[in-house]
């Protein structure tokens, strides 16, 4: 490093101006060419037990073993897709038929927010009237073509998803492969990679693997756990309640309470608030009730299953998914705060180090 202070601080920034470089071009360009390699070698791994077992037991040759749990595997994963994309594909034909009489009411709302706006604008200051009219009906005309907007968004998401199939199909074939070839030749591979590593780095790479593998790996396998559960909650009380498209409410609470900061209440109980003030107090208590169900569950099983592992602080936590969010949308806001846990764990365990402790 230089004695002048100035061109330290001109060294720092280009560090950071490169190693914010690199990262985006590696998650805008690397990751999505090696995704179905990197999750072959995730596969792989999580078959390795069930592939030594097999060899064994029934005295398989490697790549028979290998053959058969990535079979097996590959059946039970189309299985459960095939049974989502059905429940998927019927509850937003459900939707999207429905959807006509939910934009036919749209007059009759208009309507009464105006009048509720007019009611507001009349009870504010004389001087603060003007101001506070343009903004709360540039709101509800906003609000008022939410659905329309939605009804279009999703017939483009479903257009494009039928599109998608040929390149999903290609994707899952070549993850399929690349499973079996990675499993079939799992030590030769884990031997190469060993000796491409320097001597000196590899006990560093091994103590932060084995630091990875406890603590991320075992929040990761928690957070997992806990979202089917909580998923599990959601479809089995939405159901009981005889709400509609159930299946996909569920997920999409689940999907909200994985993220970092919210959690199932950020959506049922604003819901439960809608529907008391709609009159179907059955469904504000079942929504509360449901709230206070998943919230009891979660606060009995988190400790237990995260025990000591330390997550993100909330700001951190909210600084990435913002982020995450303007840059790469809402895929972003999801890997963003788990990108910067894995960032935490390497400096925790000094192989990165990335501020002062």
């Amino acid at each position: 490093m230089p004695e002048n202070k100035h061109l330290r601080l001109l060294l720092v920034l280009l560090y950071i101006a490169l190693g914010t470089l690199g990262l985006w071009l590696t998650a805008r360009f690397l990751v999505p060419w090696l995704l179905p390699f990197l999750i072959a070698w995730a596969l792989a791994a999580l078959l390795e037990p069930p592939v030594r077992l097999c060899m064994d037991v029934l005295h398989l040759p490697r790549w028979a073993a290998a053959a058969l749990c990535t079979l097996l595997l590959t059946a039970l994963i189309l299985g459960l897709l095939f049974l989502g994309a059905w429940r998927v594909g019927y509850e937003v034909a459900v939707l999207l038929r429905r959807l006509p009489v939910l934009l036919s009411g749209l007059p009759a709302l208009s309507d009464w927010l105006e009048k509720a706006v007019y009611r507001l604008v009349v009870a504010a200051p004389v001087s603060l009237q003007d101001w506070l009219r343009q903004a709360l009906e540039g709101l509800v005309s906003q609000g008022v073509g939410l659905p329309s907007q939605f009804y279009d968004w999703l017939l483009a998401a479903v257009t494009g998803a039928a599109s998608a199939l040929p390149n999903l199909a290609l994707f899952l074939f070549t993850a399929v492969l690349a499973t079996y070839f990675t499993s079939a030749r799992r030590p030769a591979l884990l031997v190469f990679l060993r000796r491409q590593v320097p001597r000196p780095w590899l006990a560093r790479f091994r103590g932060a693997g084995r630091r990875l593998k406890s603590t991320l790996g075992g929040w990761l396998r928690a957070q997992g756990l806990l979202m089917l559960i909580t998923f599990g909650q959601l479809a089995a009380g939405l159901l009981l309640l005889r709400v509609d498209l159930a299946l996909l409410l569920a997920a999409a609470i689940a999907l909200v309470d994985a993220l970092p900061i919210f959690g199932t209440g950020t959506v049922l109980i604003p819901w439960a608030v809608l529907e008391l003030l709609a009159g179907n107090l059955r469904l504000a208590l079942g929504l509360l009730a449901l709230y206070l169900v998943v919230w009891l569950v979660r606060s009995l099983l988190e400790p237990r299953l995260l025990g000591a592992r330390a997550g993100l602080p909330p700001l951190p936590a909210l600084m990435a998914m913002y982020v995450g969010f303007r840059a790469f949308g809402v895929a972003g806001m999801v890997l963003a705060p788990l990108v910067l846990l894995l960032l935490k764990e390497l400096h925790d365990a000094g192989f990165l180090r990335l501020w002062r402790d």
